[in-house]
């Protein structure tokens, strides 16, 4: 019998997910707090009355909800039998996603972390060829992820969503992990305030740098951004081995988003073939946990001005 998903929340990854669904030809239910009636409608979904409805109707549940509700939707959907697909980041900190992770363990549940950057063309092409050993040893890598500050409230509140580090630079993180193996020290520097002058002027603005150190060696730097309003979202990465180096850089929005070969359906499909098949999946739970757990590390070097060191 074909799975039926219900996705949690209708913002603007809410409704990516339904749409890309919709292209799969799933038969997808909808539910938001703030009413996801008017996103059914558009989506061709249907809306649940409640997150217990949705529950009753739904095999697989998608959360797209904000990082700070993950872990309490999460166990009650695992609690409730279902398979479960989560936005990342998995949680607000390493031991909440870590929470999750025992708990689909014990259940003998998916639970499968939206990581959509391993999909992204350029990068999984990167892996490729890291894999490969077409670039010999990676020694350096360089990642840039840099955009408009979002609008929503709880963004810009740090205990909600672990700011830039947390919920933007989390995808290059986890890309220097999938790239150059593990990591055993992490330092970092964040800015944050409000423009003052210029155009950007009442805008508010975050950047942090995060150096990674890998066991292999290999170093890592990401910087991270969110700007005002007229920043173009872009992504930029650049790998050096010792045989080659590999680069890549958009200054563009999010390209193939609505396309039928969008990394966000290429993702849903084999999330949905894991749990229908056994397939294999190109991110698990643990590579989620590790990428929390490189940004709480990063947080921590933050606060306290000092590098962090990883068993």
């Amino acid at each position: 019998m074909p799975l039926t998903v219900g996705v949690v929340g209708a913002g603007a990854m809410g409704r990516e997910h339904a749409r890309q669904l919709r292209t799969l030809g799933v038969r997808t239910v909808i539910w938001s707090r703030s009413g996801a009636d008017a996103a059914a409608v558009q989506l061709g979904a249907e809306p649940a009355a409640s997150f217990e409805a949705l529950l009753a109707a739904a095999d697989v549940v998608d959360i797209t909800t904000p990082t700070t509700t993950h872990l309490a939707l999460g166990l009650a959907a695992i609690a409730a039998g279902k398979q479960v697909i989560c936005e990342k980041p998995l949680g607000r900190t390493a031991a909440e996603a870590q929470q999750l992770v025992d708990a689909a363990s014990a259940a003998g549940l998916h639970l499968l972390p939206a990581h959509v950057v391993r999909w992204f063309p350029a990068y999984a092409q990167a892996k490729a060829a890291v894999s490969a050993g077409e670039l010999g040893e990676l020694q350096r890598l360089r990642f840039y992820r840099g955009g408009a500050h979002p609008t929503s409230p709880w963004f810009a509140d740090r205990a909600q969503s672990g700011g830039v580090v947390m919920d933007l630079m989390i995808h290059d993180l986890d890309q220097a992990r999938w790239l150059a193996g593990e990591v055993v020290r992490v330092e970092a520097t964040r800015d944050a305030g409000t423009r003052e002058d210029g155009a950007a002027a009442g805008h508010p603005f975050e950047s942090a740098s995060v150096t990674l150190t890998h066991a292999s060696g290999a170093i890592t730097r990401a910087d991270g951004v969110w700007g005002p309003p007229s920043l173009v979202f872009a992504t930029e990465f650049a790998l050096v081995g010792s045989r080659g180096s590999r680069e890549h850089s958009t200054r563009s929005s999010l390209p193939g988003a609505h396309e039928a070969d969008s990394p966000y359906r290429a993702q849903l499909r084999d999330f949905l073939a894991a749990i229908e098949t056994g397939a294999p999946v190109r991110v698990t739970a643990a590579d989620a946990v590790a990428a929390v757990r490189l940004a709480d590390a990063a947080l921590e070097s933050i606060e306290t001005g000092r590098p962090v060191e990883l068993g």
